[in-house]
């Protein structure tokens, strides 16, 4: 995970409406007017695919048919109307369920943080996006020769007694804001040369609302976080023994499809 995020983006290899897309192991959001936002994926415990529950809708379309049931069945005046609205209410209720059924937002995961990322550009391409950076992510099991000698030098430094020390360097350019990297600074969240207190930057979270920074640009407050929690896992140190089953659960894979 010692590998700098490069500088530029192809923004051709972006999502056209959300401005996000996958570099390597690289989270990127580049929506326009904002520079370029990167995430090393190697960062998250998990990258999953979230979506809006259907159930509110589904039980409204369940009541409003039952509606029409009885209203088609009662002889008040004015029945064949109500009949007629509730008929379009549990249409609209059942296709907005439907439509929330397929939604999906992307959830990053690390410890018990979870960040939800929104893309505008439908549920296949969020799934793309999940699908690429999940393999890097640290409870996903490992399938890529990379990942497995950055799993192997984070068990080298667990055994030297250096584990807080290099995940705290792989800290060092895991979130960026353009040229601006993300990092704490005592109490403070640092960005460039802004820094924000770290309930300051919880109850921006906790809003769901974006960190002023200078010249107008934006980081969601969330992602933030995401920095404070691997601070937070770089002190009490990384599950030794998951990271080990799986650089053990790799090498039998790769020996046994190597054919040795």
């Amino acid at each position: 995970m010692e590998a700098v995020a490069p500088t530029t983006i192809d923004r051709t290899r972006l999502l056209p409406r959300s401005g996000i897309g996958v570099d390597g192991a690289w989270l990127v959001i580049a929506p326009p007017g904002n520079p370029i936002i990167r995430l090393d994926a190697r960062l998250l415990d998990r990258v999953e695919l979230i979506g809006r529950s259907p159930t509110g809708p589904l039980v409204a379309s369940g009541l409003a048919t039952a509606g029409v049931a009885a209203a088609a069945l009662s002889i008040v005046p004015g029945g064949v109307f109500a009949c007629a609205g509730l008929a379009y209410l549990a249409h609209e209720r059942f296709s907005e369920a439907r439509r929330r059924s397929r939604s999906r937002d992307l959830l990053l995961a690390l410890g018990d943080l979870e960040v939800a990322l929104h893309v505008a550009d439908g549920p296949e391409a969020a799934k793309g996006v999940a699908e690429q950076l999940a393999p890097y992510t640290r409870d996903a099991p490992i399938t890529r020769p990379e990942v497995y000698e950055d799993a192997k030098r984070r068990m080298r430094a667990q055994a030297e007694g250096k584990g807080e020390v290099s995940a705290r360097r792989e800290l060092e350019h895991a979130l960026l804001v353009g040229a601006d990297v993300v990092h704490l600074r005592g109490d403070y969240l640092q960005v460039g040369q802004v820094a924000f207190r770290i309930s300051e930057v919880r109850e921006y979270a906790l809003r769901g609302a974006n960190l002023p920074l200078t010249g107008g640009r934006l980081l969601q407050a969330a992602m933030g976080l995401l920095v404070v929690a691997a601070e937070e896992r770089a002190a009490s140190g990384e599950d030794v023994a998951v990271l080990s089953k799986r650089i053990a659960d790799y090498e039998a894979w790769s020996g046994h499809t190597a054919g040795r």
